[in-house]
């Protein structure tokens, strides 16, 4: 059995024929969550109750957020219905098709260890910025975060298994940054996404998220959690890696060009870049293993490997580098070469550091 779960703030008159709509397309018990509405709303609560008979409705007095209001409705379903394949949660704003929520149902139950994600289009003259602001370009910071491929880091419409809901019990945060969150906690759970009808009332009125605030919030969450071990020590500790190695690729090539190869004739150039830059590879890779990364590859136990990865990453970073300039440039004549590499650089530095938590020092599980 899934549960609907729909978390509300001061929500309008059409939230009742919503919940009937919902009764009406399928028998799946419905949970309402008053996070803390204003007075005079609460008879829109009491006319949902009436649509929808057998319904619950939890209330908060005071605002305390939507992560919040989840996990009181968590906590209610779990030692409710014990034995239930988990929820569905749904914005009380009308966003969601009730067509969609019930597609959420069924993939959740036919995928019970599977977070299911309704997942909205972000392109197209009718999407409001305040629903596309901090979604595209977030997205590549999730992935940097955990290497999966989120296609809608904000969805409300979301089908969570019991099992991680009860992990989710535990996980501070009470408002927006909840959600996002629960993607950085995914761990091992499987992930299910599926396109969902875009709906957009009065621009998206509804919405209590706060665009600046709530996305520096959800930033700033993404860059803590951006390794289930280290968090910031560990992203602060492959930056400071990477500044050194720049040092010592700079120091090395000044001192190999102006002392060592000064007498060379024919590639001296070359040859300093080349050396200075083969050392602070390896230094970089030595750092990186038993620095930042070091529960990876020692308890993966297999040495030299980690080395061809590490170079074929360096080898997708320095194209990606080339590519995403060049494009740049083409696309923008007008903004420069510089500023152009600069901000493909730090978009790649994020991929980097994915890249090589996910797939050059991914910690290995013992064999059985």
């Amino acid at each position: 059995m899934t549960t609907i779960v729909i978390p509300s703030l001061d929500p309008d008159g059409r939230l009742p024929a919503y919940c009937a709509a919902l009764r009406a397309a399928t028998d799946a018990p419905l949970v309402l969550v008053d996070d803390g509405s204003r007075p005079d709303l609460r008879p829109v609560f009491d006319e949902c109750l009436r649509a929808v008979p057998g319904a619950t409705l939890l209330r908060h007095e005071r605002n305390r957020g939507k992560g919040a209001a989840l996990k009181t409705a968590f906590a209610h379903v779990l030692s409710s219905s014990p034995g239930c394949t988990g929820c569905v949660t749904a914005d009380a704003d009308g966003q969601h098709a009730v067509r969609d929520v019930v597609e959420c149902i069924r993939r959740l139950e036919a995928s019970p260890r599977s977070l299911v994600l309704g997942c909205r289009r972000f392109t197209g003259p009718d999407v409001p910025w305040k629903s596309s602001f901090g979604n595209n370009w977030m997205r590549a910071l999730f992935f940097a975060a955990t290497g999966r491929r989120f296609l809608d880091t904000q969805t409300g419409l979301r089908g969570i298994p019991a099992g991680f809901m009860r992990e989710l019990l535990g996980v501070p945060g009470d408002r927006f940054e909840f959600e996002s969150d629960m993607l950085l906690r995914l761990g091992g759970w499987g992930l299910e996404q599926f396109e969902i009808e875009t709906i957009y009332e009065n621009g998206n009125k509804g919405t209590h998220f706060r665009p600046v605030k709530d996305s520096l919030s959800i930033l700033s969450l993404v860059l803590r959690g951006g390794s289930a071990r280290g968090g910031w020590k560990r992203f602060a500790l492959f930056a400071a890696v990477s500044v050194a190695s720049f040092c010592v690729d700079i120091g090395l090539f000044h001192v190999l060009h102006k002392v060592v190869f000064a007498a060379v004739e024919v590639g001296r150039l070359a040859l300093s870049v080349g050396l200075a830059r083969a050392v602070s590879l390896v230094f970089n890779y030595l750092c990186n293993r038993h620095v930042v990364f070091r529960d990876g590859e020692v308890r993966g136990g297999v040495e030299g490997r980690s080395f061809g990865r590490y170079l074929a990453v360096a080898a997708v970073v320095a194209c990606g580098s080339w590519a995403l300039t060049k494009g740049g440039v083409w696309l923008f004549p007008k903004v420069g070469a510089t500023p152009v590499k600069a901000v493909a650089d730090l978009f790649l530095f994020f991929a980097s550091y994915a890249l090589q938590r996910r797939f050059v020092f991914a910690a290995r599980r013992p064999a059985g």
